[in-house]
């Protein structure tokens, strides 16, 4: 059985490319399928950590879920450790250009050797066991930063967090971004019962920080944390934040408003991981978060595309991260530097449109589209299901194809807006450097 599960099975003699498509079919992924790829439950996840000899417990991590913000946070965080002289390993999901990109050490990602290698030797456990797609990649995230000798890594939850593949790690500290309704299907249909899930990852004697949260979800995480023995500190609430850029003469790289939030999420986790920073300096913290996206590969946070014209993408796709966004926009567009104001949009079959249409503005002009995937909400559809707002607009049937219309169309002075949902940002930014 140990030989069988330590053979490379069905990935034997595949290269990268070819092992890489294998697993995508053979194991559905969250980004492809959507709930019917979520395997609740830590039985697969610790058979498999127990076959890999628990590499996690070779280097100290930091655990972080919520419904937003948990991908900026790992980076800046990462920016940080990194900035202290570490060795960062950084695993977050979904990816938006290369699979790699959701395992990366100092801001590199993973050797397509090192994937080909896990694959090549785990594939006999992978036939058999029958792990998920999520519970594959964490699991080669642990073991490359074993591997590749991490001092830190900063582990993102894919899904919730009770039950998410990554909860057999003890962090140094648990960090909870932010709660908003989202994956309801999964995690439950009121806010109270998604915090309860997020505060999953809370482990015993192991200090919680908590970003933007309502009273309700405070007093849930409250509870968790008190009934573990673990001291909880509430980013918003400390005196911190903001006043770390106070007369900077720099900006963080991601430059989306909502990050201010994040922001102070990152630096009330940085006064409890102070000691093992060595006492950053403020100036050093603020270099380290000004080029965090550069040092760390991140794209997809409020990220300019062109500047002529102005096309701005962001992964938000819940209306708790859409508030954040429409409402910079609005800002953006109230200056009188842009005469239209452009969406290319796109959402997923599964998410929430109602709660997100009453956010779009009606005098944007609008490119209806779709992701190439079998969650996306046909372009059609979703021209369909907005009908009733009156807003002007045209169907198309690619992200590559509403990018084409636009361009055809194209002015200057216009304000493009690229979102709805994190696999239409990536198709997006596939085409932008393409045209590079």
């Amino acid at each position: 059985m140990v030989f069988m599960e330590l053979s490379a099975g069905s990935y034997s003699r595949l290269k990268y490319q070819e092992a890489i498509d294998k697993l995508f079919l053979q194991v559905s992924s969250f980004q492809a399928v959507g709930k019917e790829a979520y395997h609740p439950g830590l039985e697969t996840m610790e058979k498999f950590d127990t076959l890999l000899g628990h590499p996690h417990e070779k280097y100290k991590t930091i655990h972080i879920a919520g419904t937003n913000g948990k991908g900026s946070v790992a980076h800046f965080l990462a920016a940080l450790y990194m900035a202290a002289g570490y060795r960062v390993g950084l695993y977050t999901s979904p990816h938006l250009l290369d699979f790699r990109e959701r395992i990366k050490v100092n801001g590199e990602m993973i050797p397509k050797r090192a994937v080909l290698d896990f694959l090549h030797d785990y594939g006999g456990f992978i036939d058999s066991s029958s792990p998920s797609f999520f519970e594959i990649t964490t699991a080669m995230a642990l073991d490359w930063f074993a591997k590749d000798n991490v001092d830190m890594a900063i582990i993102e939850t894919g899904l919730g967090g009770r039950l998410d593949s990554t909860n057999i790690i003890t962090p140094q500290v648990c960090i909870i971004t932010s709660i908003g309704m989202d994956h309801k299907d999964i995690l439950g249909d009121t806010i109270e019962k998604i915090a309860f899930e997020k505060a999953g990852i809370i482990k015993s004697g192991v200090p919680v920080v908590v970003g933007e949260v309502q009273p309700l979800v405070a007093d849930v995480f409250r509870e968790v944390a008190l009934a573990k023995g673990s001291e909880i500190v509430f980013a918003l609430k400390a005196e911190d934040g903001d006043k770390w850029w106070a007369g900077a003469g720099e900006e963080p790289d991601l430059k989306g408003d909502y990050q201010s939030k994040n922001i102070e999420t990152v630096f009330a986790a940085v006064k409890l991981l102070d000691k093992d920073l060595g006492g950053l300096d403020r100036s050093t913290c603020i270099k380290a978060l000004s080029c965090a996206a550069v040092k760390t590969g991140l794209h997809g946070r409020w990220e300019t595309l062109s500047k002529s014209p102005m096309v701005i993408c962001d992964i938000a796709h819940n209306e708790h991260a859409l508030v954040h966004n429409m409402a910079q926009l609005e800002r953006v567009y109230s200056t009188g530097k842009f005469s239209r104001e452009i969406f290319i949009f796109g959402v997923m079959a599964d998410k929430d449109l109602s709660a997100m249409e009453h956010l779009l503005p009606r005098n944007a002009y609008y490119y209806f589209t779709n992701a190439s995937s079998k969650r996306a909400l046909p372009s059609a559809a979703l021209a369909e299901s907005l009908a009733h707002l009156h807003i002007r607009g045209e169907i198309t049937v690619s992200v590559a194809d509403a990018i084409k219309k636009y361009a055809a169309a194209s002015a200057e002075d216009d304000l493009v807006y690229i979102g709805g949902s994190s696999y239409v940002v990536a198709e997006a930014l596939k085409c932008y450097m393409i045209d590079k």
